[in-house]
């Protein structure tokens, strides 16, 4: 049974790291935004880890 933290988290971080790509080569914004939810998405993704259902 998939934990919908999981797929939620995946999501954040993967849109993120997309982001920090954009913007490192591109406009600073998207550096900025990026991070946050990067580690958003990590933070879920290790929550759902090590909480169980």
């Amino acid at each position: 049974m998939s934990d919908i933290r999981l797929v939620i988290g995946g999501l954040f971080l993967v849109y993120g790291v997309i982001l920090i790509v954009a913007g490192v080569f591109g406009s600073p914004i998207n550096l900025w935004t990026g991070l946050p939810m990067a580690v958003f998405g990590g933070a879920f993704v290790i929550w759902a880890r090590v909480r169980r259902i």
